[in-house]
């Protein structure tokens, strides 16, 4: 049963409940502390309670935590791109070795945050891993299996903002501590296009057209939500990299492959920017989406339209790339300049007090 508790401000007992995710207080009667008026607001309680209807339940009393990942799963593999479905299959399968058997219907916040908890996930991490969570959970009851999702009230925190771009010193340093012409080729790729690290690894010979100078992908992150294709426009140097790379990969096959003609996978790419952090300490922050955060940083400064930088990063409005990718607050040379062009048309008094001296 909820505990009573006592608010001095206006001298009243009061009970806690929890509706709909959110939490409400309940003013039970007004009195001094003391013991016998706790035990009057306790009785008052009691009565509340009583005349509350029975809560329905959440499902039947046999369904898993287990039972609704796997079905979330067996959704996700059907319905998602691979490397998504396998995304959820390595985030979920930890909670459910952790509290697999528990009914749905005793599933609660406390279970949630064990969970982070136990896997030592930052804020980031955190934030991704109980939104997958609470997918899963939302499909269940989209699918009628559930009445309502026993997570959906537990508050995901704040993800962090990777506030770093690449100097140019770090980038030669990059490249040239990369040993293999394959690697040096994908980074370059990112480089030059600004696309996701995941885009430069899913382009395939039939994605290019030269004579327009583009590559094309049909399957992209943002599919279900545009219904176009992701259009990655190439400058020059982009154009000789693609030439050089269509001259190496066979037929049918991705455009930039590994040393050992595999397509590149995402965690092969993190290990590497990994170990890159480990040999050089100044690189710390550096991720492979970094290089996608310099385009639109370098663009932006070189006075290219925020429409067109978004455009070019596959976003329909420049929202996401103010919010993710713009890097300019590093720029501190460019934001002096822009701060004295911001004035350079004013009238001569800017406010500085005029010389009184006779």
């Amino acid at each position: 049963m909820q505990k009573v508790w006592y608010r001095l401000g206006n001298k009243s007992w009061y009970a806690t409940f929890t509706e709909g995710g959110q939490q409400r207080q309940m003013r039970l009667l007004t009195g001094p502390k003391d013991r016998a008026h706790k035990q009057l607001a306790k009785q008052k309680l009691l009565a509340e309670l009583k005349s509350r209807p029975a809560k329905p339940k959440l499902g039947p009393e046999w369904l898993t935590v287990r039972g609704v990942i796997k079905g979330f799963l067996r959704h996700s593999r059907k319905n998602h791109e691979p490397a998504t479905a396998l995304w959820y299959r390595n985030l979920l399968r930890g909670f459910a070795r952790l509290f697999g058997r528990l009914p749905v219907s005793q599933l609660a916040r406390k279970h949630v945050l064990r969970w982070i908890r136990k896997s030592k996930y930052n804020p980031t991490s955190a934030n991704r891993a109980i939104g997958a969570l609470k997918r899963a959970f939302n499909w269940a009851v989209e699918e009628e299996h559930i009445r309502e999702n026993p997570i959906a009230h537990v508050r995901k925190p704040k993800s962090l903002t990777r506030d770093r771009i690449l100097t140019v010193p770090e980038r030669e340093l990059i490249l040239s501590s990369i040993r293999g012409p394959a690697f040096r080729d994908f980074v370059a790729g990112m480089t030059l296009t600004g696309c996701r690290p995941g885009e430069v690894a899913r382009v395939r010979k039939e994605d290019v057209n030269l004579d327009v100078g583009v590559w094309v992908l049909q399957k992209h992150k943002t599919r279900k939500q545009t219904g176009k294709p992701r259009v990655i426009y190439l400058c020059p140097a982009a154009i000789e990299l693609t030439k050089k790379r269509l001259a190496l990969c066979p037929d049918g096959s991705q455009l930039f492959l590994n040393s050992r003609r595999k397509p590149w996978t995402g965690n092969a790419v993190r290990i590497r920017f990994r170990n890159l952090r480990t040999k050089f300490p100044q690189l710390k922050g550096i991720i492979a989406y970094t290089y996608r955060s310099n385009f639109a940083t370098d663009a932006l400064e070189a006075g290219v339209p925020d429409t067109a930088v978004a455009s070019l990063l596959g976003h329909t409005t420049p929202a996401t790339l103010h919010k993710f990718y713009n890097r300019l607050s590093q720029k501190v040379d460019y934001l002096r300049e822009a701060a004295g062009k911001a004035i350079k048309d004013r009238p001569e008094d800017h406010g500085t007090p005029p010389d009184t001296a006779s």
